[in-house]
């Protein structure tokens, strides 16, 4: 569906943009904690959506709700302390929000659509060389190529002129109606977190709901959709109906898009029609639940990123459910992380990576008490990157089963927590580096590894480099994963809960100096005035803290950076002519408190939930609570680094102080690099934008209200008629899934 033009002005700020909060909150259904570690309580929904709520995010990080909440949700479970009282109620919002008038239906977008004058198919547009990079003005991959750059040289669009872009048109996924408008946990997806493929002249795009459609990229006009059934089916566990995106590959017998459903296939389409394959799998799709040493059950397993392709290899991950120890026989239900390569033609199954190491394999030795026979998770829930000459993939691997206690799995648990080569053509293991041994933070290898060619000592390099939720930035010679500055192993603290052997030590990188705070010292308590100093000294007394790796315990622990990062799946971008890598981070606390469960059914003696950690939703540590930081990664120095964002400049304890941007909280948001410039979303109280950053300096030059809140994917750039495009994906809960595509006149 595209939306008719209509009237909407661009924002410059260098014209000083109107700013802080809307009136009218546009973020989702409060289903509020009634606790620090209690879930969302659905009865409150509909007195919320009095004050604006559509789902979850409107308390919570994400739609779905869970553990972790955002200012509003802490302001609320403050003001229940402060109030004494054992219940959250939504009526105190009237303090602090503006009522809104409520609707039971979705409203049709605002957003207009500029007046551009028309544009044409340029001769060029379908019929560019498709060699899986961004070289030739297409999109072919997720991260824009293989190497999961997230760059375009396109240079049409430039800080001189980037004050005329104007949204060209805005596209509706066509399963939008699955859900009603109100909030349903059952239907309710995720929030919409696509990435848009352009190659052989129109764009493909994946819904929340695994359905796929080809559009016509000057107008948005869809072209072809596909209907997996997904959406007909159960939740998938996690984060329910979800999405990242796809993968493209050009073959002699046909073009085809790549799509993985949330639900567990693999399914091959023709890029012309969006038909299935026939000889792919059995009737165009293969059961991904299938072809391991023990079924994956769709209770426990999801699949929503996009598939990597590395020669004639789809190389699949899996999301998996980290509750599963916590059901009966749950020895038999954790669920495996083992990495899987098809041919990309046929669908056959070609080689399995395991993850954890079974009898005899590299590695089965770092599973203490045979645990290896069992455990599972240790998966690769993220997107993988490729380096097409050398035919190696590589893997993001994240953490084993029961990410917050590992007294079950004593060692250091290889090939937990990981960047791992593999041969692409037969999964065979090249090299590992271990970036967190015996992963008890859920400190997950969150992003692609991005492969990059630098120059050290006026040598060429063949370098990887991984961003991290500790906020460390590791470099590896990608040929041998030799680290390309040293990385010593450090003493870190010991657990004091019982069975628990954290490992004694971690690896530390010494160059490049970290993008985010690690650990919290006295000197990184928030100090704007004596006051909140004092009151952060206060909240702190009887919980640990200190450096990096400090385990849970059960008075509580302080982890810096939490397990949201530092980095996430937004990951880096690298412009591979400067030669630059920019990353986004956010910087929020968590307490990590393990409560003794004696009668527990599982052996573990513990539960411990890593719960937010503030003052009336102000960060106990100083800003900047997200940040976008540049490198020169040929000599691994930071070149810049900004506040992402104003931040709360608006709360009751900061409104009467004269401060700096502080970075808005919980953004880690991908990056597009371009030629000129850095574009990314970016969320706020005071609604979504699309922003674009001098990449030289990281100063905000242009930024653009958006219909619906963002999600943190990475936009994309491409051509088409002559003109360079950019496209962003928003659409929170409820909340209509969109692109929005950008242009000049």
């Amino acid at each position: 569906m595209v939306v008719m033009p209509s009237a909407f002005r661009s924002t410059n700020p260098r014209q000083t943009p109107q700013r802080g909060r809307r009136p009218a909150v546009t973020f989702g259904v409060a289903s509020v904690l009634l606790a620090r570690t209690a879930l969302a309580s659905p009865d409150l929904l509909v007195p919320a959506m009095d004050y604006g709520a559509t789902d979850c995010s409107f308390c919570h990080l994400t739609p779905q709700g869970g553990e972790a909440h955002n200012e509003r949700g802490l302001w609320l479970v403050a003001e229940r302390e402060r109030r004494g009282v054992e219940k959250v109620e939504v009526t105190w919002l009237a303090a602090r929000e503006t009522r809104v008038a409520r609707t039971e239906a979705r409203e049709p977008t605002t957003v207009g659509v500029a007046v551009l004058p028309e544009i044409k198919p340029s001769p060029a547009d379908g019929k560019r060389p498709v060699d899986y990079t961004t070289a030739h003005g297409d999109w072919p991959a997720y991260g824009g190529g293989l190497r999961a750059q997230k760059y375009s040289p396109l240079d049409q669009v430039s800080r001189d002129n980037v004050d005329d872009l104007a949204i060209a048109w805005v596209w509706e996924a066509f399963d939008n109606d699955r859900y009603t408008g109100l909030f349903n946990r059952r239907k309710t997806p995720d929030g919409f977190k696509a990435t848009p493929l352009m190659v052989g002249g129109r764009l493909f795009v994946r819904t929340a709901f695994s359905a796929v459609a080809a559009l016509d990229p000057i107008t948005g006009e869809t072209l072809w959709t596909y209907d997996p059934g997904t959406g007909d089916g159960p939740r998938p566990p996690v984060f329910g109906f979800s999405t990242r995106g796809l993968a493209y590959h050009r073959g002699d017998d046909g073009d085809r898009v790549l799509l993985v459903t949330s639900d567990g296939w693999l399914i091959a389409l023709s890029a012309e029609t969006g038909e299935p394959f026939p000889g792919f799998g059995e009737g165009g799709r293969v059961d991904l639940t299938m072809g391991l040493r023990r079924p994956l059950s769709r209770r426990a397993n999801t699949w929503n990123y996009a598939p990597a392709l590395c020669g004639d290899i789809v190389v699949l991950g899996n999301q998996t459910h980290d509750g599963s120890h916590m059901l009966r026989n749950w020895r038999d239900n954790v669920p495996l992380g083992d990495v899987r390569g098809f041919d990309v033609r046929t669908g056959r199954q070609v080689w399995v990576f395991k993850t954890i190491p079974q009898a005899g394999e590299f590695g089965n030795d770092t599973w203490g008490e045979e645990s290896w026979k069992w455990m599972g998770n240790t998966n690769v829930w993220s997107m993988m990157s490729c380096d097409a000459e050398l035919g190696i993939v590589y893997l993001p691997v994240t953490a084993p089963s029961s990410h917050f206690y590992g007294g079950l799995r004593p060692g250091d648990n290889l090939f937990g927590t990981s960047v791992v080569a593999l041969d692409a053509r037969t999964g065979e293991r090249k090299w590992h580096f271990q970036t967190v041994h015996h992963d008890i933070w859920d400190y997950d290898l969150p992003a692609a590894p991005v492969v990059a060619d630098i120059v050290m000592d006026g040598k060429p390099v063949k370098a990887v480099a991984q961003v991290s939720k500790v906020g460390f930035l590791y470099v590896f010679d990608r040929v041998t994963g030799e680290p390309l500055w040293p990385i010593e192993e450090r003493p870190v603290p010991k657990s004091t809960l019982e069975g628990e052997q954290a490992a004694a030590t971690q690896p530390f990188p010494t160059w490049p100096p970290p993008f985010e705070m690690q650990g919290l010292e006295e000197d990184d308590l928030i100090d704007f005035t004596p006051e909140l100093r004092s009151r952060a000294q206060k909240e702190l007394e009887g919980i640990r803290t200190g450096g990096l790796f400090l385990p849970p315990s059960t008075e509580g622990s302080l982890a810096v950076p939490g397990w949201g990062g530092g980095a996430n799946w937004g990951g880096a971008a690298f412009d591979p002519e400067a030669r630059m890598l920019y990353v986004a981070s956010r910087r929020e606390p968590l307490l990590m408190t393990a409560r003794p469960m004696p009668n527990s059914r599982n052996g573990q003696p513990y539960r411990i939930r890593p719960t937010g950690f503030d003052l009336d939703g102000v960060p106990v540590v100083k800003p900047p609570w997200s940040s976008i930081t540049a490198y020169r990664l040929d000599t691994g120095q930071v070149a810049w680094k900004v506040a992402n964002g104003r931040g709360p400049k608006e709360h009751p304890l900061l409104k009467d102080l004269d401060l700096p941007d502080l970075g808005d909280r919980w953004n880690a948001p991908g990056l597009l690099v371009t030629r000129h410039l850095i574009f990314h979303g970016h969320r706020s109280d005071g609604g979504t934008t699309l922003r674009a950053l001098d990449k030289t300096t990281g100063a905000l030059v242009w930024e653009h209200p958006l219909e619906g809140t963002h999600q943190d994917a990475p936009p994309m750039a491409y051509m088409a008629g002559s003109k360079q495009f950019v496209v962003i994906a928003t659409g929170a809960g409820v909340q209509p899934a969109r692109l929005t595509a950008f242009r000049l006149p």
